[in-house]
């Protein structure tokens, strides 16, 4: 929700440099959006990170938990923006690695992860780029007549 409230914030005040508070209706959106998604697709997310990519029990949940958290306080203390997603991913497999048990984790699904994350921003960039191709189509640009 973060871009859309400095597209929104941008586009009120005119300035990049924004001092105003969030608006509450778009953190409301953003919540309600967040919401359905864990609805619609927690529990699937839930059952291929937390049982088919690597059975998960409460004290290794915790030593995931626990470890991601680190990973992300660490990169957030240097100044890389990482992403939690990939934090618990890669806390559940090492864990489950590191059980040591024959077949732990299951390596082809986490290629199949990590092949979706890699296609992510391509496909992200080429969806921003026809969406902005239709708006910039359907919408004139606004010139200075002088």
């Amino acid at each position: 929700i973060g871009p859309l409230i400095a597209v929104v914030l941008i586009w009120k005040s005119g300035v990049v440099t924004q001092e105003e508070d969030s608006p509450f209706y778009l953190m409301l959106f953003g919540g309600v959006g967040i919401s359905i998604g864990l609805i619609v697709w927690g529990r699937k997310v839930i059952q291929t990170v937390g049982e088919d990519l690597a059975k998960i029990t409460p004290s290794t949940g915790f030593t995931i938990e626990m470890g991601s958290a680190l990973t992300v306080l660490i990169a957030s203390k240097i100044g890389l923006p990482i992403s939690t997603t990939h934090c618990k991913v890669g806390s559940v497999v090492f864990v489950g690695q590191y059980k040591g048990r024959e077949n732990a984790v299951n390596w082809k699904l986490f290629i199949e992860i990590i092949i979706v994350w890699l296609l992510t921003v391509p496909v992200s960039a080429l969806c921003s780029a026809l969406s902005m191709y239709m708006l910039t189509s359907l919408v004139p640009l606004k010139t200075n007549a002088n």
